[in-house]
């Protein structure tokens, strides 16, 4: 892939952008920001996140994993995409500020998920014969990805004949949400993760990765019943929910078990930096794993949809502390960087800022059970925001191309 050093350090920048307009936000709570609509901040910040940033990304190392595959006149439309989806995701963020859901956010909305559509189709036509362990994690992720765009049509189509039905919205909502965070951004994630594994000489036997594949996939594709728990369930179908979550929670500890037999490889083969972000991503993954077994308790569902808080902590627990630092991860791992102390640095950092401001946000989560607001939280997620971003500010400016 001939400007892989560009494509990579646009991503990281795309990161800071996302960083940038979630200090707005916190600014804005925190003090007072009146030319700004906080909604329409918000509607830009979490799309410019999933297109400008994580999707963008996961395309960029899926293309460099193509590369050693395809020959460089297949790759050309992939190239193309990339840029559509780049424009698409920078028309999302002064559409979306300026007027929230309209025509013009609408398009450009539309404009990624149908790239998205297109991407997936050349992929599994690309990727026919392949039997690498990694194709079924990266065309499972893109098929969610793909099947996620229910819920955003069905979003649009509402805001834009004003017919709106609170229980469907919601509904459509939590439905796009899930079929990007725990299947497109996971699946893609674990696809990368077990590239890097099969990298360094490690075993993972295909009969063990169809299983994990299986159960994470299934596991997937009915847990969205989780998110919407709130509605009247009738008991068989909350009994099936129940067993893909305990499906995927398998799924997790085989995965687990794959990454511990392959620990003395990872140490010959990874920095002691690059293990400690392993470590946290996989925290962060089995938080999630176990929250969302957690969430099969009536008493823990209704706590989880009641507090705004928790739903905000659950959601950056994904993308940030789990998806975005493997993800990052996994762009210094490329080997095109060299891997300076200042970089080692600021990455530190953004992962203190990252832990701090998911620390913050569940304390703030559990005291609201008990309607006890926490002194200055605004004020110091504020400050935490500000970390990550000038974190993030310093990744991108000490990012240099290592030379031959």
């Amino acid at each position: 892939m001939k400007n892989i050093v560009f494509w990579l350090r646009f991503s990281v920048f795309n990161f800071l952008l996302v960083a940038v307009l979630g200090c707005i936000m916190r600014y804005k709570i925190a003090y007072s920001l009146p030319i700004v609509d906080q909604k329409h901040v918000q509607e830009a910040h979490s799309h410019f996140a999933f297109y400008g940033w994580i999707t963008q990304i996961i395309y960029v190392l899926i293309i460099k994993y193509l590369h050693g595959i395809l020959p460089e006149n297949k790759l050309k439309k992939y190239n193309i995409l990339l840029v559509i989806n780049a424009i698409a995701a920078f028309v999302m963020i002064p559409s979306f500020i300026y007027n929230g859901y309209f025509w013009a956010s609408i398009a450009a909305s539309t404009a990624a998920l149908l790239t998205s559509f297109v991407f997936f189709f050349y992929l599994i036509r690309d990727l026919k014969g392949n039997h690498d362990l990694v194709k079924p994690w990266f065309l499972g992720g893109m098929f969610f990805a793909v099947i996620s765009s229910i819920g955003v049509f069905t979003l649009s189509y509402m805001m834009m004949t004003e017919n709106m039905n609170q229980t469907l919205y919601l509904a459509s909502t939590y439905y796009y949400l899930h079929f990007q965070y725990n299947g497109f951004f996971i699946f893609s994630c674990i696809g990368f993760l077990i590239l890097s594994l099969k990298q360094i000489g490690s075993e993972i036997s295909e009969q063990e990765n169809k299983l994990i594949f299986w159960l994470m996939f299934i596991g997937g594709l009915i847990g969205f019943g989780l998110s919407v728990l709130w509605m009247k369930i009738p008991l068989w179908i909350l009994i099936v929910i129940l067993l893909a979550t305990i499906a995927q929670t398998v799924a997790a500890v085989k995965l687990y078990g794959v990454v511990k037999r392959n620990w003395p490889k990872l140490v010959v083969n990874f920095s002691a930096l690059q293990r400690f972000v392993l470590m946290y991503v996989g925290f962060a993954f089995f938080a999630k794993i176990a929250l969302q077994l957690g969430s099969n308790v009536p008493a823990l569902s209704q706590f989880a949809f009641g507090f705004r808080n928790v739903i905000i902590a659950y959601l950056h627990l994904i993308l940030l502390m789990c998806v975005s630092i493997f993800l990052l991860n996994q762009i210094l791992a490329t080997n095109v960087f060299k891997i300076t102390k200042p970089v080692t640095t600021a990455l530190k950092l953004l992962l203190l800022g990252i832990f701090l401001n998911e620390a913050v946000l569940g304390l703030m989560g559990i005291f609201s059970i008990q309607y006890v607001a926490i002194p200055y939280a605004a004020e110091i997620l504020l400050a935490v925001s500000l970390l990550m971003m000038f974190s993030l500010l310093a990744i991108l400016v000490s990012l240099k191309k290592k030379t031959l």
